[in-house]
């Protein structure tokens, strides 16, 4: 897939789920992103570890607001008034924001992380104009700083289990992080010794591939421009149904003309 018809799509993604409260679009926009991740990762690429940050993020945003936030009518719990911030009653309410807020957090989340996961970094890098080099080859930096992270953490907890390390509590847990850490930015010392062997920066960016544009690319733009602009239309004449928990809970309301748009974000993840 093009780099830039991706960014389109995210980018499509991101509006139509921040521009309305409604949980069912905000559901449709995050299923429409797990859908474009899980069909079109790269096959060296290991989605459930961001997925599984994702979850822990949304997890940790509805038990805050569950916690935190107390209107609502119904009651599930009820907690000391004299606990700091948490104390008073516990309402569905305030967890089924919660939630709301969560799903919104994980399709911006899940959208964005697919650049990484289903281009190459390098296409990334290539995809910025040539007044953008710089910008683009930190970029391209930042985005394998955390995979080369993740491996190095895997090969010292590795090697540490080998050698009879064990977890004991948190403290235990420098014997591996502080090693993956150092391995990280040696990584990224070589990273810079080869670019400046390379004369990084002393003349004009070269390519060693060019992406191409597609039928498929044009149709994943013409749909997220068609579905982002379309939903944008109908929040401005009013036409996207209003959701708000609070004071009783409600099923979310649907309608015709968002809902065409938020399946348009789907197209770009099952095109051949």
């Amino acid at each position: 897939m093009n780099p830039r018809a991706l960014a389109v799509w995210v980018g499509a993604v991101l509006l139509v789920s921040l521009a309305s409260g409604n949980p069912a679009f905000r559901a449709l926009t995050l299923a429409a992103a797990l859908a474009m991740v899980l069909l079109h990762r790269r096959p060296e690429v290991r989605v459930m570890p961001a997925l599984l940050a994702v979850g822990g993020a949304c997890l940790l945003a509805i038990g805050l607001t569950f916690l935190v936030n107390h209107t609502g009518a119904t009651a599930l719990l009820v907690l000391p008034s004299w606990l700091p911030a948490i104390g008073g009653r516990l309402t569905l309410e305030a967890g089924a924001y919660g939630g709301n807020l969560a799903l919104g957090m994980a399709a911006c989340f899940v959208a964005g992380t697919s650049l990484s996961l289903v281009a190459e970094p390098y296409q990334l890098v290539d995809s910025l104009p040539g007044l953008l080099s710089r910008t683009a080859a930190a970029l391209g930096a930042a985005l394998t700083l955390v995979p080369r992270l993740g491996h190095s953490f895997l090969a010292v907890r590795e090697a540490q289990q080998l050698r009879g390390w064990r977890a004991r509590g948190v403290r235990s847990w420098s014997a591996v992080v502080v090693p993956s850490v150092l391995t990280a930015i040696e990584g990224s010392v070589l990273l810079a010794e080869a670019m400046e062997a390379r004369a990084f920066g002393s003349g004009r960016r070269s390519n060693l591939t060019t992406t191409s544009w597609s039928g498929a690319d044009l149709v994943t733009v013409l749909a997220s421009v068609l579905g982002a602009g379309g939903f944008m239309a109908a929040v401005v004449m009013g036409l996207v149904p209003a959701w708000q928990p609070y004071p009783d809970l409600t099923v979310p309301a649907l309608s015709g003309l968002p809902l065409g748009c938020c399946l348009l974000l789907f197209v770009p993840a099952f095109r051949r």
